[in-house]
């Protein structure tokens, strides 16, 4: 049997008592954190831009664009969620399969079970479910080398997750559902030139994938076919875009992915975040003070290295936020000098502060060979400062705060939620009706009573 079908047999047999409760708690925990994304993202320019297009380019339907009043059908809702969740860089990550999933999947789900009128529960299934696929098909890229050759993980396995979270809730049946990879896989796109520029693409690519996914699933209920063997075939997804994948990850029973999932705290990308904590450890362990540093040497993982490390040029003269947001110096740079590294330490201004430049002068960014061996399943970071007056002061951080083995608190992910929507319009008493609403999710019985909120 080939891999759509078994992955279609498995999901669809699934029921929401079937779920554990530790996976029903992180989703919900997802839900708040990709909600947090979204509202930040939507004054971007990158979402407003999509937005325009969107609006003059999809149907109206029933689905909300979040955060504002309009409506339209699921594959345009999606569409524009999604890019303005990725925009932050705030959004949940998968470190074994090096990817993003949240920004994909739950505004898929959201949108196909506003469109059929469907409950939480339902919702809650799908979701869990999209995001299993999406990172067990992460891990079976053999990501290292998925993104040595320039493809981005979290849009190129994203399809796959979209069109089976909506295939779940449109109850296909196996065929179509297979179907649905499929037609999903024949799309598959992804590519991260843009780490080199600071270009915008980046931020579109989950909104293609969440958007594409449910259309794979729309096309799949009438009856449009997807070949079976998209994964392992000889022109499948494995042999075109992955070297020496690790197919049976693929299809690995075990617990719900979603369980690992990790909770990014700063700004930027996935690769800043141990660096960023480390700087920070160090600071705050050894008193030094962003004045007294003489030198700063940052070691990574060779993925690492190559994606906020390199080319040197371009990371230690970033030209606007994205850029900034890919780069390993000026992401410790703000972080020692602000003492954090959210949202308005990532802006035009910030990157043209001279106390910042001053600072990345100073800092020197390396590949640890010794580091390797620990990636994907952690994501090592090695910061050694000497001060002026010579002392030497190293601090590895092998987990970053928000990850499973490091995790933000409850009460972090709320903090996060309110200081994200804080650049909407949400009121107050809006804010603590959809954590109230989330936190009951699973009895709702139209997922309508979620998203009338968010508008």
């Amino acid at each position: 049997m080939q891999y759509s079908t078994i992955l279609a047999n498995k999901y669809l047999k699934m029921e929401y008592k079937d779920l554990t409760p530790s996976a029903i708690k992180k989703a919900k925990e997802c839900v708040i954190d990709c909600l947090s994304c979204i509202y930040a993202g939507i004054p971007f320019d990158s979402t407003k831009i999509v937005r325009e297009f969107a609006l003059k380019n999809y149907a109206d339907g029933k689905c909300t664009v979040i955060g504002n009043n309009e409506k339209l059908v699921p594959s345009g809702a999606c569409f524009i969620n999604s890019i303005a969740g990725h925009g932050p860089e705030l959004d949940d990550t998968s470190s074994e399969a090096v990817l993003h999933v949240g920004v994909i999947v739950i505004p898929a789900a959201l949108a196909i079970a506003e469109e059929l009128g469907l409950g939480g529960a339902e919702f809650l299934k799908a979701m869990i479910i999209g995001y299993d696929l999406q990172i067990k098909a992460g891990k079976a890229a053999n990501p290292q080398t998925h993104l040595a050759r320039g493809f981005h993980p979290t849009a190129t396995c994203g399809m796959f997750a979209s069109a089976i979270t909506a295939a779940i809730l449109m109850d296909l049946s196996v065929e179509q559902t297979a179907n649905a990879l499929g037609i999903a896989g024949s799309f598959v796109a992804g590519n991260l030139e843009c780490y080199g520029d600071g270009s915008l693409t980046k931020r579109i690519q989950p909104g293609i994938a969440s958007s594409s996914g449910v259309t794979a699933a729309t096309l799949a209920a009438r009856g449009y076919t997807g070949p079976k063997g998209i994964f392992e075939g000889p022109r499948g997804f494995f042999h075109a875009y992955c070297d020496q994948p690790r197919e049976e990850e693929l299809i690995k029973n075990g617990y719900f992915e979603i369980e690992g999932i990790s909770f990014k705290p700063h700004a930027c990308c996935r690769f800043n975040q141990t660096p960023i904590d480390a700087i920070l450890d160090n600071c705050v362990k050894n008193s030094i003070h962003y004045e007294d540093i003489k030198t700063v040497v940052l070691e990574l993982t060779k993925t690492g290295y190559d994606i906020v490390g390199q080319p040197a040029e371009v990371k230690l003269n970033p030209k606007n936020a994205v850029d900034a947001q890919f780069s390993a110096p000026f992401s410790i740079a703000i972080a020692c000098i602000e003492g954090k590294a959210f949202l308005d330490e990532y802006s035009e201004e910030s990157i043209k502060r001279n106390d910042v430049k001053n600072l990345m002068k100073k800092i020197q960014v390396r590949h640890a060979p010794d580091l390797d061996q620990y990636f994907p399943e952690a994501w090592p970071a090695r910061v050694t400062i000497t001060t002026n007056s010579g002392a030497i002061q190293t601090t590895e951080v092998q987990y970053a705060r928000g990850d499973p083995q490091n995790p933000l608190s409850s009460k972090d992910l709320l903090q996060k939620f309110n200081t994200l929507t804080s650049y909407s319009e949400l009121s107050q008493s809006n804010k603590k009706q959809i954590v109230q609403v989330i936190s009951t999710l699973e009895d709702l019985d139209d997922i309508k009573e979620l998203t009338k909120l968010l508008i």
